[in-house]
């Protein structure tokens, strides 16, 4: 029993509170993503800070990725399997009706029980949600479970009337948003644009704009023309060709920081014969390349790392031969970096038979992440070499991710993926994406490779019970190890976090992509 380690996160400010009121009262935010309605369908960070305006969890992530209290006052380790959570007296929803935990308890319930939703893999190994009274809930695990707190973070709370009955049609109105956080959710546009205000109920500090508009620009160029011609305040996923431009343009300021996410590419281990790849003359394969390890660590060798840095990223990437960033916990600091060998890669493509290559087709998501069309093109030239003729499809990010996570539709072979550890702060990449996927225990849910090793399965499957932050991040590492050396997928780089605004304004820059309208502030603020 862990009585020792008791995880109390002190009761600090709300993350608003650290923020100066500005005079300006309304703010124009020009964002890379699409609204999803329902704040518990799509679990990635590109849709979570939408929600978290308006909708708060129990606990909020800050700057670095730390959890700090939001709803919850503390989160506290009892045991190795039980967590309390001690909600903040006196908060209330927008409608007047007090936050309790049966309102945590009917959210959680409907977050892990709502069909489809990717969010699954959060409730591996929580057992029971056990109310002690309206402030204090119990959460029963079956095993150890210590990255709760940072979990706990995405997790927006409704009230649980509307957690029991409403739609996700109705998430797209006033009608299930009943504001629990500093805005309250006023419009929703699709295609268009998304409206908050400042909620006065809320028992918090007092949100720092009147009004917030996010206006959906999934287009790099069209986001730079927006704020350029003073349509919009603030664009996020700056595309890093336009840096030098919005710099030279003495009206915008930018600014830059190293991301929690790694880009990757991501092939079709499931299925024998897989739907995007012919042979030369365009017939069907009989066979999938991808199954051979030889033809996967090929594929990896042909990628230049430092060239997506310096040719594609502008400079402004992070090469990474692994799927955990450097900072993070779980980097296997001993795995070698990939170095490009192009000649070695022929002659692993010639040994496992494919030496003639063959013809694909690769899905990329439009509008998610930065220059992923000029990466999935630059990766189709490199892949040329190995005689494999590349298509890049792409496609638009709502359609992109409710397709390749469809386990009985077509998905893809060859896709554009990436992976932020915002939940985690270290290696959950590993029971998300690299896992088994497993519906009874909720592994895998975004394993889109349908990659497969009961090897780093048990390894995983222990790091997760494993409470010390060290020897965890140790197995974790050597979980990373094999399935790098099995090449599970094919890493590219640590994302950059680039983000752009008016002169006048300044923006703190969240490692998880987050696009905060609180965290914008006037230049000469202190």
């Amino acid at each position: 029993m862990l009585r020792s380690l008791v995880a109390v996160l002190s009761a600090v400010a709300p993350l608003a509170s650290t923020i100066a009121h500005a005079d300006t009262k309304e703010l124009r935010i020009g964002t890379r993503s699409e609204f999803v309605a329902d704040p518990h369908a799509q679990w990635s960070a590109s849709l979570l800070f939408f929600y978290v305006h308006y909708l708060a969890p129990a606990l909020s992530l800050d700057k670095d990725g730390k959890a700090v209290p939001n709803l919850a006052e503390s989160v506290t380790a009892l045991s190795d399997n039980i967590w309390e959570i001690k909600l903040k007296p006196g908060q209330k929803f927008a409608n007047g009706q007090p936050i309790t935990t049966t309102d945590v308890v009917a959210t959680y319930e409907r977050v892990r029980n709502l069909p489809k939703s990717t969010y699954a893999g959060i409730f591996a190994g929580m057992k029971e949600f056990k109310i002690i009274d309206d402030l204090t809930l119990h959460i029963i695990t079956s095993h150890p479970y210590p990255i709760m707190p940072t979990t706990l973070t995405q997790l927006v709370i409704v009230p649980a009337e509307i957690a029991k009955t409403a739609t996700p049609a109705d998430f797209g109105t006033t009608k299930a948003n009943v504001s629990s956080a500093a805005y309250k959710f006023v419009e929703f546009l699709p295609g268009n644009r998304l409206v908050l205000e400042r909620n006065e109920a809320y028992a918090g500090p007092k949100a720092k704009w009147d009004k917030v508009t996010f206006r959906f620009l999934p287009n790099g160029a069209a986001r730079v023309a927006a704020l350029l011609a003073g349509d919009v305040d603030v664009i996020d996923d700056v595309p890093p060709s336009e840096v030098a431009t919005l710099k030279k343009s003495g009206k915008a300021s930018v600014f830059v920081g190293e991301s929690d996410a790694v880009n990757f590419f991501s092939m079709d281990l499931g299925r024998d014969v897989t739907p995007f790849l012919t042979d030369n003359a365009g017939n069907p394969l009989k066979s999938n390349p991808f199954k051979d390890v030889r033809v996967r660590r090929a594929l990896s060798l042909a990628i230049d790392r430092n060239l997506f840095r310096d040719r594609v990223m502008e400079g402004l990437s992070y090469p990474n031969s692994q799927i955990v960033p450097k900072k993070l916990g779980g980097h296997a600091h001993n795995l070698p970096d990939i170095v490009p060998d192009v000649d070695q890669a022929r002659k692993l493509m010639q040994e496992a038979g494919w030496g003639d290559g063959f013809v694909m087709t690769m899905h990329c998501p439009e509008g998610r992440y930065p220059n992923a069309a000029q990466i999935c093109q630059t990766a189709a030239q490199l892949l040329a070499r190995l005689r494999i003729k590349t298509t890049v499809e792409m496609i638009p990010r709502s359609v992109f991710f409710s397709r390749m996570t469809d386990r009985t539709g077509p998905r893809g072979s060859f896709i554009l993926f990436g992976w932020g550890a915002s939940s985690a702060g270290e290696a959950n990449v590993l029971q998300q994406v690299i896992h088994t996927y497993d519906r009874e225990k909720r592994l895998g849910t975004w394993n889109l490779a349908h990659y497969s090793n009961p090897e780093v399965d048990r390894i995983i499957q222990e790091a997760l019970n494993i409470v010390d932050a060290p020897k965890r991040h140790a197995m974790q590492a050597r979980a990373v190890t094999m399935a790098m050396e099995d090449a599970a997928v094919i890493p590219l780089h640590t994302q950059p976090v680039v983000l752009a605004s008016r002169k006048d304004l300044k923006i703190e820059v969240y490692s998880n992509f987050y696009t905060l309208a609180d965290a914008v502030t006037p230049a000469d603020a202190k």
